[in-house]
Formats: C-alpha cells, structure tokens, sequence
C-alpha cells in the first residue's frame, strides 16, 4: 500500500466516523446525560433556550454598550420570556446580570397554570456588584410550573417602573437547570 492509498483510507475512516460523533453530540445535547445543562442570552443574537422579553412595546431595542456587551431596558412592566427546555428538569438556577435604580423593587416569577396571570414571584436581589452591574440568582422549583410544549413561561416585573420614569437594563440571563 502506497503513501496515497493510506491517506485515502485515513479519509475514508474519517468521513465515516464524523455522522456518529454528530449523532452523538446532537443526542447529548437532546437528553442531557449528564443531568445538568446550562444557557445563557445576552441580547447579542438569538438563543435556542432562553427566549427574547416581550412585548417589544415594554422594552427598547437591544444595544451594544461601550465594552461590547448587549444590553436591553426594560421601561414597562411587566416583560415575559420563555425558557425551553429539551427534557424534564426539576430546578433551574437563573443569573439576572442588570442594572436597577437603588431601590427598586425587581421580581422574577415562573407560570404556575395554564389561564391566566398565575405565577410564583421570586425577589431578585443585587447580591454582588461587577463593573456596575448587579449579579442576582433566583432558584425555581420547576415542578410546580406549568411546560407547555416543553417550555416555561417566566414573567420580570417591577411594579410602577411606567409611572416613574425609570428602566431595567438586562445585559444577560443565565440558568443552569439540574434534573
């Protein structure tokens, strides 16, 4: 066998091998094995798992601040973004990296039922302080929530932020959620 046949057959061994590890990287990525997974969006473009906040009418447009980082304000409350989910989970562990006029009150809720405003509010407090922005963590019990197409609904409010003139601003949500 000749320099080129060996290299031919090398090839040959690798384009077959690709399709599995796809497969299995694609597989990984649907069941979560290793019972963890985590996401997060940072208004820079689109996530398969955490959603946009909507209504567009209650935030601005999303803005590339001066060291590269996305952010959006949130000027009316109450905003609403999903959380897909590619199996079941039991907890999900958020991270609000944001910025909030000093005493301001910020709550995250998750939906709880299928009709109506039913959510269970968590506070979200500054726990720590980065170059300005607040880091706060909210732990849900995800089985108490309501999965609809195998999606959370969760709810940012803060009551009277329309009337007083001041905004939210998000720069990411992060949730690492555990089976």
């Amino acid at each position: 066998m000749n320099s080129f046949e060996k290299k031919l057959k090398i090839i040959r061994i690798v384009l077959l091998l690709i399709p599995f590890f796809v497969l299995g990287w694609l597989i990984q990525k649907n069941f979560v094995f290793s019972g963890q997974m985590e996401a997060a969006y940072n208004f820079d473009k689109n996530n398969p798992f955490i959603s946009i906040l909507t209504p567009a009418g209650r935030t601005l447009g999303v803005e590339k601040y001066v060291n590269s980082d996305y952010t959006q304000k949130i000027i009316v409350e109450p905003v609403y973004f999903d959380l897909y989910m590619p199996t079941k989970f039991n907890k999900a562990n958020f991270t609000f990296i944001y910025k909030a006029p000093s005493g301001r009150s910020v709550r995250v809720g998750q939906q709880i039922f299928d009709s109506g405003w039913n959510y269970h509010f968590e506070d979200l407090n500054c726990e720590k302080i980065i170059n300005s922005w607040c880091v706060g963590n909210i732990n849900f019990d995800l089985s108490k929530a309501y999965i609809e197409d195998k999606k959370i609904n969760f709810i940012i409010s803060s009551p009277g932020l329309d009337v007083s003139g001041e905004d939210i601003e998000l720069t990411q949500i992060k949730v690492v959620l555990s089976k």
